[in-house]
C-alpha cells in the first residue's frame, strides 16, 4: 500500500467513525519506524477512553469530545507525515505486507483462545508454553501479540524466576470467551 492509498483509506475510515480500524492501520504501516510509537499512544487512549466508557466513569459527551480529539490527532498525523514526505520524497516507507498482516490478525486469535484455554492453569503461560500449543511457527507473531494485548490491559503479567507468565485478565477474558464465541459460530465442531 502507498502512502496516498494509506491517506484515503485512513480519511475514509475516520469518515465513518471507525477510529479504531484507523489506528490498526496506521499501526500496520508504520510498525518497525520510530512513528509507530505514536501510534501505540493514541491506540492506547482509545482503548483506555472504550473502557472507562464501559464502566460508566465518563459521560458520554466527554467521550465525544475526547474521540474528536483522536480523530483530529490521526488526521494531523497523517497530514504531517504527508508534509514530511513532500520535503524528503526519499523518506517512503517499505509497502505493508499483506502476508505478514494476516499471520499477525492469526496469531491474535490463537494466542487468545489459548490463554483462556488455559486458565485453570494458575501461574499462567510462558511465551514458550504459548507458541508450542498455538503450533505458531514465528515467535515474533506471539510476542506482539501478548504485548498488544498488555498494551491494552487483556493480559497480566507476572515474573518467577527468569520466566514471565501471562494470563488474561478480567477485560481480556470478556474478549476472548466473545472470540470464542464467535469463533465457534464460524466453526462449529461437528
Amino acid at each position: 500500500m502507498t502512502f496516498e492509498e494509506l491517506e484515503i483509506k485512513i480519511n475514509n475510515l475516520i469518515a465513518e467513525d471507525e477510529v479504531e480500524a484507523a489506528i490498526t492501520l496506521l499501526s500496520a504501516y508504520f510498525h518497525g519506524n520510530e512513528k509507530w510509537q505514536a501510534i501505540v499512544l493514541q491506540s492506547g487512549r482509545f482503548h483506555s477512553l472504550k473502557k472507562d466508557q464501559a464502566n460508566g466513569v465518563i459521560d458520554y459527551l466527554t467521550v465525544q469530545q475526547q474521540l474528536n480529539q483522536l480523530r483530529a490527532n490521526i488526521l494531523e498525523f497523517v497530514a504531517s507525515e504527508k508534509k514530511a514526505r513532500e520535503r524528503d520524497p526519499g523518506e517512503e516507507l517499505p509497502e505493508v505486507d499483506i502476508r505478514s498482516l494476516y499471520l499477525a490478525s492469526l496469531a491474535r486469535v490463537a494466542v487468545l483462545l489459548t490463554l483462556l484455554q488455559a486458565e485453570a492453569e494458575e501461574t499462567g503461560l510462558t511465551i514458550t508454553q504459548v507458541q508450542k500449543r498455538t503450533k505458531a511457527g514465528n515467535r515474533k507473531y506471539i510476542v506482539a501479540a501478548l504485548q498488544e494485548m498488555e498494551e491494552n490491559g487483556w493480559v497480566e503479567k507476572t515474573k518467577a524466576g527468569k520466566s514471565a507468565y501471562w494470563r488474561l485478565s478480567e477485560e481480556g477474558m470478556k474478549l476472548a470467551v466473545e472470540s470464542e464465541r464467535t469463533f465457534r459460530s464460524i466453526f462449529p465442531k461437528e
